[in-house]
């Protein structure tokens, strides 16, 4: 019991293997902490590549020694130069380093996905309130042209039976001059007879 409640209050290999590096002075020059032991110092990539990573971690890989430090919430202090910094590693205080622990990527990746998540749910609502606006004003505007249009039905019937009474109108106007001429004519007709009528008759004098 006691043996693993030890383990679990140790350093992680690569805690302990980095800082056992900087205890080392014979690596000073490629690698050293910083005057106020707060931070550390890589000021030979190339060396410490070749040399020291292939001797603790068994790789000459630095990208994953840098990975590594992201993993375990190092930060990089200064853009010009190689210099990294955690507030629980520090130089002669060893018994920190314990309490350094790897950063979990599941939340990481969880609250990336939530935002996300968040952030098309937020573009989705907006789209749909875009269309239920357009989907309103086109309602709107249906509306607006089904009423004109039945306004506009309404004045073609009443146009329409306004010609039909005009036409009908004419048509009686014509009837009755028809009619009128006709009469006319029969009265010219009974006049031309009449006096014929007379000049045959034996009554009728030339004088």
């Amino acid at each position: 019991m006691s043996s693993r409640k030890s383990t679990k209050n140790q350093p992680t290999s690569f805690i302990r293997k980095t800082y056992k590096i900087l205890a080392k002075s014979k690596h000073n020059h490629i690698i050293n902490w910083s005057d106020d032991g707060l931070s550390f110092v890589i000021k030979d990539q190339h060396a410490f590549t070749s040399t020291i990573l292939p001797q603790y971690f068994k790789h000459k890989n630095f990208a994953s020694f840098n990975r590594q430090l992201n993993m375990y919430d190092f930060h990089k202090t200064k853009e010009d130069i190689l210099e990294f910094s955690h507030p629980l590693f520090q130089r002669n205080n060893e018994t920190l380093l314990s309490q350094i622990n790897r950063k979990s990527a599941e939340p990481q990746v969880f609250k990336a996905s939530t935002h996300e998540l968040g952030q098309r749910l937020k573009k989705f609502q907006f789209q749909q309130n875009t269309m239920k606006e357009m989907l309103e004003s086109l309602e709107k505007q249906y509306d607006k042209i089904v009423e004109q249009n039945q306004i506009l039905i309404c004045e073609v019937m009443q146009s329409k039976q306004r010609e039909k009474r005009i036409e009908m109108y004419i048509n009686k106007i014509e009837e009755r001059k028809k009619e009128e001429k006709r009469k006319e004519i029969v009265q010219i007709e009974c006049r031309m007879e009449s006096d014929d009528y007379l000049k045959l008759s034996p009554l009728h004098s030339d004088d």
